[in-house]
């Protein structure tokens, strides 16, 4: 498989990042309608840990949403480290170059 140039390995980066941030940002803002639709079942049932595993894990969503760029870009490297057309890439650029 011949090289790809760095703007087009740069391009190809940029619509992966996009779409890991498309399924993260998806993922987590269905999570939080269930959470949402749930929270009052769990204060009638009484259920303190589930209240706490939710408040929790939401705080870190709302985080993870807030840095979802930084998120996105350390999940493209870490799946695309092995990848040979876009390792050189990939360990000479940082989230601002994208």
């Amino acid at each position: 498989m011949s090289e790809l140039s760095r703007e087009d390995a740069l391009e190809k980066i940029k619509r992966i990042q996009e779409n890991i941030a498309v399924v993260i940002g998806t993922t987590f803002t269905i999570t939080l309608c269930v959470y949402f639709f749930t929270y009052a079942m769990l204060v009638d049932k009484g259920l303190s840990g589930g209240l706490w595993a939710m408040g929790i894990s939401s705080l870190i969503m709302l985080l993870m949403l807030i840095k979802l760029k930084h998120v996105s870009f350390f999940l493209t490297r870490l799946l695309y480290a092995r990848n040979q057309s876009l390792h050189g890439v990939l360990t000479s650029i940082s989230v601002s170059d994208l």
